[in-house]
């Protein structure tokens, strides 16, 4: 065999063990990616069942009747649902504030859209996706049972924006119009979770007013829960 055939032959072998260690670290890479996500995976779905625990427990210790009780756990896991939806969209990445603001409202929403939406064009991490879904969705229940859309003349601003000063998203949701309001006797589960648990879980504030004009709520939620490439 001539030298020529034997470098010719040598050089399709060097090449050929080069694709093999190539293809073993593109299966290598692979698999990295594929036990993270599956890690990601295990981790949200730890923490959905455990707050779907945490909400029927709580809705049927703090109902009057099993249908209402039946009712409140039906609109939460809807609004859980619906934000499962868009995590798993959001492909471990961010989703787009409005998409989920959408998502959470459209089950409460009428035909005439009494809820109007405006704000910054934020991108969120998919860790608040969820709580901010349930704050929504309790606004909104609330709102249709007794508020601004239990009648046929009262609407709601839903606005929200980025403030530098307050290194905060600032989420505001105001109703007019609905029937006079006064404050509850006693603080429900929902307004527990809009007020307290929730917001500590984003690690922000949440305050909840009733005006006499309508309901108000307004939550400050730190730069870093939402969007930490912001602090970057």
């Amino acid at each position: 065999m001539n030298s020529s055939k034997l470098t010719a032959q040598n050089a399709y072998l060097t090449e050929m063990l080069r694709q093999a260690g190539l293809d073993a670290e593109a299966q290598a890479v692979a698999a990295r990616i594929q036990g993270v996500l599956t890690d990601e995976i295990h981790h949200r779905m730890k923490n959905m069942l455990a707050m779907v625990t945490a909400v029927v427990r709580r809705s049927m210790r703090s109902a009057t009747s099993i249908a209402q009780a039946e009712a409140a756990i039906s609109t939460r896991l809807i609004a859980m649902a619906k934000a499962h939806d868009i995590l798993l969209k959001a492909e471990l990445k961010s989703a787009a504030l409005d998409t989920v603001i959408h998502g959470a409202i459209e089950q409460h929403d009428t035909a005439a859209a009494r809820i109007s939406i405006q704000g910054d064009a934020v991108q969120i991490i998919p860790a608040s996706i969820l709580p901010l879904s349930l704050i929504l969705n309790e606004l909104c229940t609330n709102a249709t049972k007794y508020g601004a859309l239990s009648n046929h003349q009262g609407s709601v601003a839903l606005t929200w924006a980025l403030s530098e000063k307050a290194r905060a998203l600032i989420i505001r949701w105001v109703e007019k119009n609905g029937p006079p309001v006064a404050p509850p006797v006693a603080r429900s589960f929902g307004i527990r979770l809009i007020e307290d648990a929730i917001p500590r879980q984003l690690g922000g504030k949440g305050q909840l007013l009733f005006a006499p004009t309508g309901v108000e709520y307004e939550l400050h939620i730190p730069y870093e829960a939402v969007q930490p490439q912001v602090m970057a």
